[in-house]
């Protein structure tokens, strides 16, 4: 059985963006390890949603190149995530101007039938989103 890993939103995003040698070489090191089946990497949804708020907000990289880097990395055989809903998410907050989270709750209803309570109307732009505030 291979070893597993949790990952945090540095790796990830040091591993993307390459802006620091160092880190940028270990994470590289780590995920062709994962690439080859020796380490597990598992990245948790709220990893994920703040990987795609620093890429977005600090880094101010485009929300296609995100959901694509991203969905990409996620999409690996050794990965361990909720790869539909969290890529349905990716693609949600690509095509939109939602933020990730409010997509990923979105994905989730969409994927689990299950509407959602909120007061935000940013949900309502989903067709296969049910909202429900009772």
């Amino acid at each position: 059985m291979s070893k597993r890993r949790l990952v945090d939103t540095n790796l990830i995003v040091r591993y993307l963006v390459q802006d620091h040698e160092k880190h940028a070489k270990a994470a590289g090191k780590l995920f062709d390890a994962c690439d080859r089946g020796d380490v597990v990497i598992v990245v948790l949804p709220a990893v994920l949603a703040e990987c795609v708020f620093v890429l977005e907000s600090f880094y101010e990289h485009p929300r296609g190149d995100i959901a694509s880097a991203l969905g990409r990395l996620i999409s690996s055989p050794g990965v361990e995530i909720d790869a539909a809903i969290n890529l349905d998410a990716l693609d949600r907050h690509r095509k939109t101007k939602v933020h990730f989270v409010d997509c990923l709750i979105a994905a989730t209803a969409a994927t689990e039938n299950m509407p959602v309570a909120s007061f935000d109307q940013d949900f309502r732009r989903f067709t296969d989103v049910r909202v429900e505030t009772e």
